[in-house]
């Protein structure tokens, strides 16, 4: 009798100890459990706006412009016009570098010549606040133009009338050689200084598109 009251004792502490609470675990220092309220944690979870490939519709895309350039007529003296397209950009001084590539480049039209000899090359465009476009070409502006006093004047307001007649900001252009300014490109027109656009010279637009 003794023998079974002290096994029932015994079984009943087993009982007691197993169905105690459980020690806490312990925490360390600065760890969570779940990501969410945590301060920065959104910042590891990758968005559409965080891909390289995502269209931003905020931005306007680039937008083109046309304008209008001067070649010599082959048909008679004077300028005729010659529609071509060139991005509208921002600064008026890469507008009128992509005028000056499309005079070198030529005219499109059999009815107009080339106004600039080939070869020529724009080292650089300069547009002040002032409205003085300054645009610095390489000696074979000069040196292989040839002809006389029209050939000259012709090439002259090739580049003033397409570049100031184009770009709001310029209102007269100089022209310089090699960095830097020259009396003449073949002895006949003053270059000494800014020359503003002169239309007396446009014959018409000759309505080719670039």
């Amino acid at each position: 009798m003794i023998r079974r009251w002290l096994v029932v004792s015994l079984l009943l502490l087993v009982a007691l100890h197993c169905s105690g609470s459980p020690e806490p675990t312990p925490v360390v220092e600065g760890e969570v459990d779940e990501v969410e309220g945590v301060e920065g944690a959104e910042e590891t979870v990758p968005t559409e706006d965080d891909r390289a490939d995502v269209d931003d519709t905020s931005v306007d895309p680039l937008r083109r412009a046309n304008i209008e350039l001067y070649f010599p007529s082959a048909l008679q003296t004077g300028l005729v016009g010659e529609y071509h397209e060139i991005f509208n950009t921002a600064t008026p001084t890469d507008r009128v570098k992509q005028i000056v590539a499309d005079l070198i480049g030529g005219p499109n039209s059999r009815n107009a010549l080339r106004s600039l000899p080939s070869g020529t090359r724009l080292r650089q465009a300069f547009v002040l606040k002032n409205g003085t476009a300054y645009l610095d070409f390489t000696p074979e502006l000069s040196e292989s133009l040839g002809g006389g006093s029209q050939r000259e004047l012709l090439a002259v307001y090739s580049i003033v009338d397409s570049v100031a007649l184009n770009v709001r900001e310029v209102r007269r252009v100089g022209i310089l050689i090699n960095g830097q300014p020259v009396d003449s490109l073949n002895g006949h027109l003053d270059l000494r200084r800014p020359l503003p656009p002169d239309n007396q010279w446009i014959l018409g637009s000759g309505g080719v598109k670039n």
